[in-house]
């Protein structure tokens, strides 16, 4: 190293961090940085529903951790347009409801922000869905809730090699 160089890096700067060394701080974070995004990026299930009653809409996922292992998790939380969506699709309540705007209004008030929570183990095929728990394969319907459960472990387990449904 020449003479200039070696006087770079022994001088400090008013933070008391030599130029060359916090250049590569500022890399290092913002490697760590752009990392951490990528992550939470990764993490989430973009389009990923949990639902646990035939007459309630699907909740969209906001958290997702543990993919594909022991310890899979998802946690869904009902937006404002997870209801309007239902309610102009008659999930809600099997469309008992004299309208769309009278579906929106009163399922707002007992379902907004309410969250359901999945907790997947993808080596042993069972999953706890809210109150429910689950050994896969299911029957897919409304009465044993498999019609919920199949669709859930398929987000938190994708490389599940087991039958999930029952044919």
């Amino acid at each position: 190293m020449n003479h200039a160089g070696r006087d770079l890096e022994q001088t400090q700067t008013a933070s008391g961090v030599a130029p060359r060394r916090a250049l590569l701080q500022m890399s290092s974070t913002s490697a760590i940085i752009f990392a951490i995004g990528f992550l939470a990026f990764a993490a989430s299930a973009p389009g990923a529903e949990l639902q646990r009653s035939c007459i309630e809409p699907p909740a969209t996922v906001i958290e997702l951790t543990g993919v594909n292992t022991k310890h899979a998790r998802a946690k869904a939380k009902f937006s404002e347009p997870d209801i309007v969506k239902a309610c102009h699709e008659g999930y809600v309540a099997q469309g008992t409801f004299s309208s769309p705007e009278k579906c929106i209004r009163e399922t707002k008030v007992t379902l907004l922000g309410d969250e359901i929570s999945a907790v997947a183990n993808c080596s042993k095929g069972t999953l706890r869905l809210g109150e429910m728990t689950f050994k896969m394969p299911v029957d897919e319907n409304c009465a044993s809730g498999g019609i919920f459960a199949a669709p859930a472990f398929t987000v938190l387990c994708p490389k599940y090699r087991g039958r999930i449904v029952n044919p």
